[in-house]
């Protein structure tokens, strides 16, 4: 538990942190372009796109469980489990459920301090069945971006999506 809170403590005061500095002229736009391609490569069915534009080692917060079936009643998933795999686990699912699945930023904000960038997004999901009416669902995602080499890429997303 001690853990579990202490790594959100530490992610609570990277995004304080990254939220109350000066960005770098023209540097906001980057690491919300690597989020925007992120999403349209889960859009595009091109997992592999996708998964390139994550941090080895990237993590998921597990703040809540996206669906119901995810854990046992009773038990908490565990606060932080591998983005990578979570991806793959999840699209192929995704992807043979529906004939299309639409991941979509409606808004971004975006905070860089050195090599740390926070984005805070809202997304728009529009899942179309195989029959049946598409699904519509909006929630945050909070994007924890590494400046590596020159390039940004993913090292954690936070959700705020329900259980369904």
């Amino acid at each position: 538990m001690r853990i579990r809170i202490s790594t959100l403590l530490c992610l609570l005061a990277l995004a304080a942190a990254a939220g109350c500095a000066r960005p770098e002229a023209g540097a906001t736009a980057a690491p919300e372009g690597v989020v925007r391609e992120f999403n349209a490569a889960i859009s595009a069915r091109e997992l592999d796109a996708a998964l390139a534009r994550l941090e080895p080692g990237a993590v998921n917060f597990n703040f809540g469980s996206a669906h119901s079936f995810s854990a046992a009643p009773g038990v908490k998933e565990p606060l932080t489990s591998d983005l990578a795999l979570h991806w793959r686990t999840i699209t192929p699912v995704l992807y043979g459920t529906s004939r299309s699945y639409v991941r979509s930023i409606e808004a971004a904000t975006t905070h860089v301090d050195g090599a740390l960038a926070i984005v805070w997004a809202r997304v728009r999901t529009v899942t179309e069945p195989p029959q049946g009416s598409p699904t519509t669902r909006e929630f945050a995602e909070t994007y924890v971006m590494r400046l590596d080499e020159g390039t940004w890429r993913i090292a954690g997303i936070a959700s705020s999506r329900a259980t369904r």
